[in-house]
């Protein structure tokens, strides 16, 4: 229970932790990228208009003022970047026919590579875009259309590093931050355990110091019952005393269970359950009920003999007390894939939805008063899980047309 509980707080403290490293790294990458790309469109921007005034500018000298941009265009980009940046341009007249380009740096494209890339985005019908290690915007005036160029390969290198750099770093963080929440697990956990140790040290020890006054009380029972024959009070006491009995051995064995590793050993689960379902058919009968089962053969199973034999009683005994009046009891023993699966299943009350984890739980009764008059104490399906769980297996409830149906699911 600790170790899971400590598996819990990792899990969740992790997909916190990951949501926010995630999420950091996503802001930065998508804010440089935004920032990224507006820069480029303002450089866009501002070479059409040097061009629209003066033509093609002396690569140079390319020096546009802020003060001679388009209304709706306020440039932020220092001019530093825009010098050092190359720039492809296409001018087409309204026919598309090519009136001029520049060309500066033809080790990007060639120019007749240069003239067909242009046609190529003028035809695509988009104003701005990126394609092909460029950003490209299309401007159009009165008597031409511009096709304005940059090259953004400096650009991209320096974002696939922003990129890579990210991973690597956001990895190294996650797996500091799963090394320090482990740690923190262990720390979180430790009062917790300390608590549930001595919890089951008390439980261990009340069960043993119980048992003698227990036996001590039956047999003084048993003497007075010889002198005192049928007088209610001795009842009383006989059966209040067989009651605590129950609970201290049922206590002693969630214990046992906790405390002492099970011996394990090939048993043949098909022939344990049939040998199990014998001796309640007689209880069955008495009560009017119809005892129905289906047990596949010969299925092997590793476990603890004599905690199988508890675990399969306990489902079958707890199908009997609470299955309704003249009701059926359906016992089922499959194995698919690999899969062992017995289902105890009786006609009776639904249990809630939000109750049947809950049943599972130590001293846990739905109906309290039910639960006393058939002589369960809240123990026996909390035996029935620890049992489950030694041996790796799921124990669960479903409630189905009126059938409430125990299921046990080995691997």
């Amino acid at each position: 229970m600790i170790s899971r509980s400590r598996i819990r707080i990792v899990v969740i403290t992790m997909m916190f932790l990951i949501f926010i490293v995630v999420s950091t790294l996503g802001i930065i990458y998508g804010t440089t990228r935004i920032q990224t790309t507006k820069e480029n469109k303002e450089m866009l921007h501002m070479f059409a208009k040097a061009y629209d005034e003066n033509g093609f500018p002396d690569s140079a000298i390319l020096q546009p003022s802020p003060q001679k941009a388009s209304d709706d265009f306020t440039p932020t980009t220092s001019f530093h970047n825009f010098q050092v940046s190359t720039f492809y341009a296409v001018a087409f007249d309204l026919d598309g026919n090519v009136i001029e380009y520049l060309n500066d740096a033809p080790s990007g494209f060639s120019n007749e590579a240069l003239v067909e890339y242009a046609s190529n985005l003028l035809k695509s019908g988009k104003d701005y875009g990126e394609g092909n290690s460029v950003t490209y915007l299309i401007t159009k005036e009165d008597d031409y259309i511009l096709v304005t160029m940059m090259d953004t390969v400096l650009m991209d290198l320096t974002i696939s590093y922003l990129i890579k750099n990210m991973i690597v770093f956001g990895g190294i963080s996650i797996l500091i931050l799963l090394m320090v929440s482990i740690i923190l697990s262990k720390w979180v956990v430790k009062p917790i355990e300390t608590a549930y140790e001595k919890q089951k040290q008390f439980i261990s020890d009340a069960g043993h110091e119980l048992k003698t006054p227990i036996s001590t009380i039956s047999a003084n029972a048993e003497i007075l019952g010889r002198n005192l024959p049928n007088n209610p009070w001795l009842e009383n006491i006989k059966y209040e005393n067989e009651r605590m009995s129950t609970i201290v051995h049922q206590l002693l064995d969630l214990a046992r269970l906790e405390n002492i590793k099970p011996t394990m050993s090939e048993v043949n689960l098909s022939e344990l359950v049939l040998a199990n379902i014998l001796p309640f058919e007689a209880s069955a009968y008495e009560n009017n009920l119809e005892l129905n089962y289906d047990i596949a053969n010969d299925i092997i199973k590793v476990c603890d003999k004599t905690n199988m034999e508890k675990l399969i009683s306990i489902l079958i005994d707890n199908a009997i007390s609470n299955c309704s009046p003249n009701g059926k009891i359906n016992i089922t023993l499959t194995e698919e894939s690999g899969k062992i699966m017995l289902k105890v299943a009786n006609t009776g009350e639904e249990i809630p939805e939000n109750e049947r984890e809950k049943i599972f739980e130590r001293f846990y009764r739905s109906d309290y008063s039910r639960a006393e008059r058939v002589g369960h104490y809240g123990l026996g399906l909390s035996i029935a899980k620890a049992i489950a769980t030694e041996h790796e297996g799921k124990i669960w409830v479903d409630c189905i047309d009126g059938n409430v149906i125990f299921n046990l699911n080995f691997r």
